[in-house]
C-alpha cells in the first residue's frame, strides 16, 4: 500500500506568532543596524578628529585636500556598505515559517519538535499511512498551538548586541554633541575641513608672507601661486615678514633644497620689526623651499625655477646719412646697415639712425637711459605696471610708451607719451627685438627737451624721430613677462662727428715777402674735406683799401663734391696763380693773401675755412733784384765752403795714396815693426775710405739744397716779372745747367770710385787704382764746381755797380729833397 502526503491545516494562532516573530526580527535588526551605523559614523568621526588635531600638532599643516576628499567619499561609502549590509540585506530577508518555527524551538526546547511538526504538516512534508497517523499529527498540531499560546516570543531575542550598540553609538552621539557645544570652533573646523574642503581651516595666531627682492632698486616680486622666476646666476634675496595683524615669531625655520641637492634646513632672526631675509648668492639651480614659524606651515612648498635673464644678443644701426655727405650707398632714401661692435659707434651729425636689437626671449618693457652732460632722459615703452599717468592710463596688454626728463637726482621734469601709432612699432611682434628711430643733432638735448615739453602741454605729439644728443651715453635695460630685468644694462656711446671745416694745405712756390707790382704769386697745395669742396678761391686785402677780404676765382675750380683738391691750373703747372698787376698797387703797399674753401654742409650752414695769411710788400725792381742778390751772396758762401771741403778731401785722398805706397813697400818685411807699421797704415787707408764716402755724400747733399735756392732765385725772377735774357741763360744754363751736371755725373762717380775704394780696403787689395780713380773723379767734380763758382762770382760786379747806381739815385733824391726844402724856407722868409 502507498503512502500519501497529508496536509494538516496550521491553526491561526501559530500562524499569527509567527508572524508576530517575523516583524519583531526586523525590528531588532534595524534598531541594531541604525546603532551600528551610528557607532561607525562616531568613530569615523573621532578618528577623523584626532588625527586632523595630531597631524596639525605634529606639522603645523591641515591634512592634505586629496586625503580629507578621499576620506569624505570613503565614509561615504563605508556608510552605504555599513547601511546595506547591516540593515538593507537583513531587513529584506525571507523569514519562512519553518525557520521561524526552529528558533523557537530552538529557544524553547520543551515544545518537543511539536511546532516544527505542525508547521511541516501545513506545509505538506509529511507522508502518512492511514488514520492513525492523520489523528496523531493533528494532536501534534493542536498541542503545540496551545503550548505557544503560553510562551513569550521577545524571549527569543539576544538583547545584549543591541544595548551594546545602542549605548556606544549614544555615548559616541552625545561626545559629538558636546564637542559642538564645548568647543563649536573645533567642530567648524572639523565641518570646513572634511565637508568643505577648504585648504586652510585651522586657525593660527601668526601668517607670514615671503617674496623675493632683486636688484637694482630693491624691487619687490611675489610668489604667483607658489612659483618664482629668478634671473640665473643673480643673487636671490628673500624676506619673510609676519602678515598684518598676526603674531611675529621668534625665528623662522627655512628648509631648502637646490636641484639635485640634498635638503638643508637654517633657522633665520630678525631684529625689531625687520623681516627676516636669507640670501641665496649667484644662484644657478631650480630650489625650492618651505618656511615655518610660530603655528604658520605650508603644505607645498615655495619654488624659485631660474632661467636666463634678457640680454642683448645683436644691435644693429640701419643708418640714412645726410645727403650732402655722399655716404649713402644708393638713393638718398636707402639705408646702410652698421652692426655695432664694441660699445661705441662714431656717425657724422644729422644722420637719421634706426638703432636694432635682437634679444634672447620676450620682452615686456625696454627702458633707455640717456646722459648727455647734465641732461637726462629716460625713454620706456612695452606693457608696463607703472608707466601710465592721469588720464592716460593704456588698456590691459596695450602697449605704452614715454619719454621723460629727469633731473640729476633722477626726479621727472617732463614727461610725455608717444603716440600710439609709433609705439606699436617699437617692439617686434614675437617681442624678442625693438628699433628706436632717432637722428642725431648737435644740439640735441635742448631739442629733445623742447619736444617733451611740447607734447606735454598738448601742442604737439612727439616727433618721429626723435632728435638724440650726440656723444650721449646709452643705458638699455630690458625686462621681460615674468618682471626679471637684465642683471647690467648694455652700455653704448653714439658720438656725433660733427661737419669740421676743411682743411687747407697750401704754400708759395717761387715768391718772397718783397714783390713788384707785376708780380704772378704761385700758391700750390692740397685742399681736403671730410664730405666734399663746393668751392676753393683766393682771398686778399690790400692796405690803404677795404679792410673786407676781396675774393678772385681760380683759374681751375675744383669739382664740386670733390673730397681732395690740388691747386693746379695744369699738369705742367701744379700751382694756381695770383696776378697782382691787375690790382694796380703802389709801391710799399701790402698785400694780404690767403686761400678760402667752403663744404656742402647743409644742415648746419657750410663751413667756410681760410689757409694761413701771406703777406707781401710791393718794391720796386731793383730792390727786388738786391734783394736776391744778399740771397745769391749767402749761397755763394755755402758754396764756396763745399769747394773748399772737396779740395781738402782730394788733399786727404793724395796723402793716404803715399800711405797705401808705404804699405805695399812693407807688405814682404816679417819682422814685428814692420807688420805692426803695415796694420797702422791699413786701419788709417781704411778710416780715409770710410771718412771719404761719408765726405761726398754730405757734400752731394748740400749742392742739390744750393741747386734748389738758386731754381727758387730764377722762379722769383720770373714770377716778379724781373727776369733779363742775360740773367735767365747764366743762371739756367752756366749755374743750374751745371749743378745738375755735377749731380747727375760728377757725383756719382766720384761716389762708386770711393765705394770701390772702400770694399777694397775691406777686402785686404791694394787700394792704390781706386784712389787714383778718386782723384781723377774728384778732379772733374771740383773742375765743374770751380766754374760754377766763377760764374757766380762775375755776378758780384754785376750787383755792386747796381748797388752804386743806388746810391747815386738815393743821393739824388736826398739832394733834390734838400734842394725843395731850401728853396721853401727862402720863400718863406722872402715872405716874412
Amino acid at each position: 500500500m502507498s503512502a500519501s502526503h497529508t496536509v494538516v491545516e496550521l491553526p491561526p494562532d501559530v500562524d499569527q506568532a509567527l508572524k508576530r516573530l517575523r516583524s519583531q526580527i526586523r525590528r531588532y535588526v534595524c534598531s541594531e543596524g541604525l546603532a551600528l551605523v551610528a557607532v561607525l559614523l562616531g568613530l569615523l568621526f573621532w578618528g577623523s578628529f584626532l588625527a586632523d588635531a595630531a597631524y596639525f600638532q605634529l606639522s603645523r599643516l591641515e591634512l592634505p585636500r586629496w586625503l580629507r576628499a578621499a576620506f569624505l567619499i570613503g565614509t561615504v561609502g563605508l556608510l552605504a556598505a555599513a547601511v546595506t549590509v547591516q540593515i538593507l540585506f537583513r531587513v529584506l530577508t525571507a523569514f519562512r515559517r519553518r525557520a521561524l518555527a526552529l528558533v523557537i524551538e530552538r529557544r524553547f526546547p520543551e515544545l518537543g519538535d511539536g511546532l516544527i511538526t505542525a508547521v511541516e504538516a501545513a506545509e505538506g512534508g509529511f507522508a502518512t499511512d492511514g488514520p492513525f497517523e492523520q489523528a496523531l499529527l493533528q494532536r501534534t498540531t493542536a498541542e503545540a498551538a496551545r503550548r505557544l499560546e503560553r510562551l513569550d516570543l521577545t524571549t527569543v531575542f539576544d538583547p545584549q548586541p543591541l544595548r551594546r550598540a545602542v549605548v556606544v553609538a549614544t555615548v559616541l552621539l552625545v561626545s559629538i554633541l558636546g564637542l559642538a557645544v564645548v568647543d563649536s570652533s573645533g567642530m567648524e573646523r572639523w565641518l570646513s575641513g572634511y565637508l568643505a574642503l577648504r585648504p586652510t581651516y585651522w586657525p593660527r595666531e601668526t601668517t607670514l608672507v615671503v617674496y623675493a627682492v632683486t636688484q637694482p632698486g630693491e624691487k619687490r616680486r611675489d610668489f604667483r601661486d607658489g612659483w618664482y622666476r629668478h634671473p640665473r646666476g643673480g643673487d636671490l634675496e628673500l624676506r619673510i615678514e609676519a602678515a598684518e595683524g598676526t603674531r611675529k615669531p621668534e625665528r623662522v625655520r627655512l628648509d631648502y633644497r637646490l636641484a639635485g641637492g640634498s635638503r638643508k634646513r637654517i633657522y633665520l632672526t630678525a631684529l625689531g620689526d625687520q623681516p627676516f631675509v636669507h640670501v641665496f648668492p649667484a644662484l644657478l639651480d631650480d630650489v625650492e623651499f618651505r618656511v615655518t614659524g610660530g603655528d604658520f606651515a605650508v603644505a607645498e612648498p615655495w619654488r624659485v625655477e631660474v632661467v636666463d635673464p634678457p640680454r642683448t644678443e645683436a644691435v644693429t644701426l640701419s643708418v640714412r646719412y645726410p645727403n650732402y655727405t655722399g655716404l649713402n650707398s644708393g638713393p638718398d632714401t636707402a639705408r646702410t646697415t652698421l652692426p655695432m661692435i664694441g660699445t661705441q659707434m662714431s656717425l657724422p651729425m644729422g644722420t637719421d639712425v634706426e638703432f636694432s636689437a635682437q634679444t634672447n626671449k620676450p620682452l615686456s618693457v625696454v627702458r633707455l637711459d640717456i646722459d648727455a652732460g647734465s641732461d637726462r632722459f629716460e625713454i620706456e615703452f612695452g606693457q608696463p605696471v607703472g608707466l601710465a599717468i592721469a588720464g592716460s592710463k593704456p588698456a590691459p596688454g596695450a602697449l605704452a610708451g614715454w619719454v621723460t626728463v629727469r633731473s640729476q637726482d633722477g626726479a621727472a621734469l617732463l614727461r610725455a607719451a608717444w603716440p600710439a601709432a609709433s609705439v606699436g612699432t617699437l617692439l617686434q611682434q614675437d617681442r624678442r627685438g625693438f628699433r628706436l628711430p632717432f637722428v642725431l643733432r648737435p644740439n640735441g638735448a635742448a631739442e629733445l627737451t623742447e619736444a617733451v615739453a611740447a607734447a606735454a602741454a598738448r601742442q604737439a605729439p612727439l616727433p618721429v624721430p626723435l632728435p638724440w644728443p650726440a656723444d650721449g651715453r646709452l643705458r638699455i635695460h630690458l625686462e621681460d613677462h615674468d618682471g626679471i630685468g637684465s642683471p647690467e644694462p648694455l652700455m653704448l656711446t653714439l658720438n656725433g662727428i660733427v661737419d669740421q671745416p676743411p682743411t687747407i694745405e697750401v704754400e708759395l712756390k717761387g715768391i718772397g715777402a718783397a714783390i713788384t707790382r707785376q708780380a704772378r704769386i704761385p700758391v700750390a697745395g692740397l685742399i681736403r674735406d671730410d664730405y666734399g669742396i663746393v668751392q676753393v678761391r683766393f682771398d686778399y686785402v690790400v692796405s690803404d683799401g677795404p679792410t673786407d677780404w676781396q675774393p678772385r676765382e681760380l683759374a681751375s675750380p675744383p669739382q664740386a663734391g670733390a673730397r681732395e683738391f690740388h691747386l693746379a691750373r695744369s699738369e705742367s703747372e701744379p700751382y694756381e696763380r695770383f696776378d697782382v698787376l691787375p690790382l694796380d698797387l703802389q709801391l710799399k703797399q701790402k698785400l694780404t693773401l690767403s686761400v678760402a674753401a667752403v663744404d656742402g654742409d647743409t644742415l648746419d650752414g657750410a663751413n667756410e675755412q681760410r689757409s694761413q695769411k701771406f703777406v707781401f710788400t710791393v718794391v720796386p725792381v731793383e730792390e727786388l733784384l738786391s734783394l736776391l742778390y744778399a740771397k745769391e751772396l749767402n749761397l755763394r758762401k755755402r758754396f764756396e765752403q763745399i769747394l773748399t771741403e772737396l779740395k781738402d778731401l782730394r788733399s786727404d785722398l793724395e796723402l793716404h795714396a803715399g800711405k797705401a805706397d808705404e804699405a805695399r813697400g812693407l807688405s814682404g818685411k816679417n819682422d814685428s815693426s814692420a807688420v805692426e807699421a803695415r796694420k797702422q797704415l791699413e786701419l788709417a787707408i781704411a778710416t780715409c775710405a770710410e771718412r771719404s764716402l761719408l765726405a761726398i755724400r754730405k757734400s752731394a747733399s748740400e749742392t742739390t739744397a744750393i741747386a734748389v735756392a738758386f731754381a727758387d732765385i730764377r722762379d722769383e725772377l720770373v714770377n716778379n716779372a724781373a727776369e733779363t735774357p742775360q740773367n735767365m741763360d747764366r743762371l739756367e744754363t752756366k749755374i743750374l745747367g751745371e749743378l745738375a751736371r755735377a749731380e747727375g755725373e760728377d757725383f756719382p762717380a766720384v761716389d762708386a770710385a770711393l765705394g770701390l775704394f772702400a770694399l777694397r780696403t775691406d777686402k785686404g787689395q791694394d787700394p792704390r787704382p781706386a784712389i787714383g780713380q778718386s782723384r781723377d773723379a774728384l778732379d772733374t767734380l771740383i773742375a765743374r764746381l770751380e766754374r760754377v763758382l766763377l760764374e757766380m762770382r762775375k755776378l758780384e760786379t754785376f750787383h755792386e755797380a747796381l748797388e752804386l747806381l743806388k746810391s747815386i739815385i738815393s743821393a739824388q733824391d736826398e739832394l733834390s729833397e734838400e734842394t725843395k726844402r731850401q728853396r721853401k724856407e727862402k720863400a718863406l722868409r722872402a715872405l716874412e
